[in-house]
């Protein structure tokens, strides 16, 4: 028999730079713009949210326990809804309402009593009231599918600043060595790394997958990267948020 629910899991990107990680977030910001997601064809009612955050990448490990909102919409004639605006920032009015307009199916927030007291990590389950989420017609990426759009307003001053440094740009191979703050108390292997320049930290440089931290000045990556990484700077893991939504169908 099959079951009538099913569950998806969305890791959003949140860029590592100025205008995303490596700066705090304040109430009412953008927290992660539109991110794709695939549900069976049809209406699918969502019946709950699981949220696992990872704290700051100070040596702390300062817990991002803060509430926030998470905004559903669906494509238009194929056309995505368009960009909620620059994180860090209040959503940007759209260039065109058309890009925006008869695309919204719903908002489910997740409230500070949704979260409950662990260790560094911050866990929140919420359960939505009468969200029924449905695509745009044959719009999913296989058949059978549709796609729909997820994304974040924070409510409170989430922060995932990194002081996890490339120590003197010993890049060798997949592996390299670090400084500063011990990459083990915000990372794991699985993550997607990416490091910022102090030079201008509006430069990401796409790094890799770790697939092991030996000790807290050793990272290693699944592949050689293709980059050229240099003295001091920042790692960041891209997707510090993982979200689970439970839905009926």
């Amino acid at each position: 028999m099959t079951s009538k629910y099913f569950t998806v899991e969305v890791r959003p990107t949140i860029a590592n730079v100025a205008v995303g990680q490596h700066a705090a977030f304040a109430n009412g910001d953008v927290l992660f713009d539109w991110t794709e997601i695939q549900i069976p064809r049809g209406p699918c009612k969502l019946i709950g949210i699981s949220a696992e955050i990872r704290p700051k990448g100070d040596s702390g490990s300062t817990v991002n326990k803060f509430p926030f909102e998470l905004l559903f919409a669906k494509s238009k004639v194929k056309v995505a809804p368009s960009t909620l605006g620059p994180l860090n920032s209040a959503p940007a009015a759209s260039v065109l309402l058309s890009s925006q307009a008869d695309r919204f199916l719903g908002v489910a927030p997740v409230v500070a009593t949704d979260f409950v007291d662990a260790d560094q990590m911050s866990y929140a389950s919420a359960s939505p009231a009468n969200i029924v989420l449905q695509g745009e017609p044959n719009s999913g990426d296989t058949v059978g599918t549709d796609t729909v759009y997820v994304g974040g307003i924070a409510g409170g001053a989430f922060n995932f600043v990194s002081g996890c440094l490339i120590n003197a740009g010993t890049l060798d191979g997949n592996e390299f060595t670090v400084d500063g703050v011990d990459p083990r108390l915000f990372m794991i292997p699985g993550d997607t790394i990416n490091a910022t320049t102090t030079a201008d930290t509006a430069v990401s440089k796409t790094l890799g997958t770790i697939v092991s931290m030996a000790d807290a000045n050793t990272i290693t990556l699944t592949a050689v990267t293709g980059e050229a990484p240099v003295d001091d700077d920042f790692i960041y893991n891209t997707r510090p948020i993982k979200l689970i939504l439970s839905f009926e169908k």
